[in-house]
């Protein structure tokens, strides 16, 4: 037992070992921060089963899972070869089968930094580890572990955070001085915040000031200069708007003079001539009865005249595209007789003259068209033969969770496991093909056998070249949650 423990803890670690003798394999001690779970672990592994194989593993926020691995199997065996691209479990179940450690017991503080696929493999290995494995985890909040049986670290009395105070400082004020209770009553039986007592000064620092570094200036800074330059960028678009406003204001104030009702024409109007002699003598008349509508006058004779040279324009231009068409129809005509393959085409082109007057798109569909096409032999495809596949994941998805196997080879390349298969020839051969981490591998493996015993009995009758590989056992368990994984990376 450790030297500076409180009688309540000691209490604790000796439940925590009655608890793994009924057979309880996997606990979590919880607690709020500060209370004490690290010191509690580490006087649980030092005092408790000294002839275990003992790890202790303190977790961080920057721990990886292989560096955990890593420190569990070197801890449990002696100079292990650890496979990273295998699971904790498929490591200790390879590496006991070479040379088995014992019992074990191993201690993982900070449970919260625990990976989901560690968690999973903390709990195989708690019900499924050949040999006796006792596993303590320590976290803040309960059912961090589903399977685990969770043990709550209770805060100190008034008694016990007095008598843990006189292990650390050799001089206490008495029970009566109304500093030194409230600080015993605020503290709320955490250790971490009773350690900090003051000795001298008779003050206590629950929660040391906290000043403002040159980072957080320089931030409330930043955010001030750009709040700044929003506020000004929105007073200036506030004026903007303003002038365009009164801009629009007195653009729909401003009067607007209309034009008399004959000087507004329309299109025929202006260009019929029987029209536009009436208006003309309107117009005349207008001019000679008021001085003031000469200007008028004008205007509406200068919008005639270009209306009429319009007109003539659009005249022009309408015989010029009749022409073009008939020597287009000409053309074609000629195309006609000389290449059979295009006379749709030119139907087409006949149909409409305004298309041909300038569209060199449509030029060009001709000549595809005009074109001949060679025909296309399709080439036969020829189907490649199908491989057969070592796989039997569906029949492993249909045995018995509780069955055996022996696994001979775990190979990535599915060459090298057809020549084994060939090469020795063993009855009950079973592959299974899973994926890990983004790579294929196939597990050739003896199955089914109801039983352990029927598996060793099977292992002995091996030959010595399949025994010289070191195969081991594995429930069928094991192989379907392999393979379920697959299916969810795929």
């Amino acid at each position: 037992m450790q030297s500076q423990i409180l009688p309540s803890r000691a209490a604790l670690v000796d439940r925590i070992a009655m608890q793994f003798e009924y057979g309880q394999n996997l606990i979590c001690l919880v607690g709020n921060s500060g209370l004490g779970k690290s010191y509690l672990a580490e006087s649980f592994i030092t005092d408790k089963y000294p002839d275990f194989s003992k790890a202790f593993v303190k977790l961080g926020a920057h721990t990886k899972d292989t560096e955990l691995v890593q420190q569990l199997l070197e801890n449990s065996f002696r100079a292990p070869l650890v496979d990273h691209k295998l699971s904790l479990s498929e490591n200790f179940f390879v590496l006991y089968n070479e040379q088995p450690c014992g019992p074990c017991l191993w201690v993982i503080d900070g449970a919260r930094h625990l990976s989901d696929e560690l968690i999973q493999e903390l709990q195989l290995l708690a019900k499924k580890a050949p040999d006796t494995l006792y596993i303590l985890v320590t976290g803040q909040a309960p059912k961090l572990l589903p399977e685990a049986l969770d043990i709550h670290l209770e805060p100190l009395s008034l008694i016990e955070s007095r008598r843990l105070m006189a292990m650390f400082f050799p001089e206490l004020p008495p029970s009566e001085d109304p500093i030194f209770s409230t600080f015993l009553s605020e503290a709320g039986g955490n250790p971490s915040i009773l350690l900090e007592w003051q000795q001298n000064q008779h003050q206590l620092t629950l929660k040391s000031k906290q000043t403002m570094s040159s980072r957080q200036w320089k931030g409330f800074l930043g955010a001030f200069v750009v709040i700044t330059a929003l506020f000004l960028v929105a007073l200036l678009y506030q004026k903007d708007l303003a002038d365009l406003l009164r801009l629009q204001q007195d653009v729909g104030a401003t009067s607007v003079e209309a034009l008399p009702e004959l000087t507004v024409l329309t299109a025929q109007e202006a260009l019929s001539d029987e029209t536009a002699q009436p208006v003309s003598e309107t117009l005349a008349e207008q001019s000679e009865s008021s001085d003031t509508q000469a200007p008028l006058q004008h205007d509406v004779q200068s919008i005639l005249g270009a209306l009429t040279l319009d007109h003539t324009a659009v005249d022009a231009r309408q015989i010029e595209a009749s022409e073009e068409g008939a020597e287009h129809t000409t053309e074609s005509d000629r195309d006609a007789h000389s290449t059979p393959n295009a006379s749709a085409a030119v139907a087409q082109v006949l149909t409409q003259p305004d298309i041909l007057s300038g569209d060199a798109e449509h030029t060009d569909i001709n000549e595809q068209i005009e074109t001949p096409q060679p025909d296309i032999i399709a080439e036969p495809q020829v189907q490649p033969d199908p491989v057969s596949s070592l796989s039997d994941n569906a029949w492993f998805m249909a045995q018995d969770s509780n069955a055996w196997t022996i696994q001979l080879l775990a190979v990535t390349d599915e060459s090298v496991a057809r020549r084994y298969i060939e090469q020795h020839k063993l009855s009950q051969i079973r592959t299974a093909q899973v994926v890990r981490a983004g790579k294929a591998w196939w597990f050739v493996t003896l199955a089914p056998f109801a039983t352990l015993d029927d598996a060793k009995q099977a292992r002995t009758e091996l030959p010595e070249v399949v025994l010289a590989g070191q195969p081991f056992f594995k429930r069928i368990v094991q192989i379907k949650q392999q393979i379920q994984q697959s299916q969810t990376q795929k």
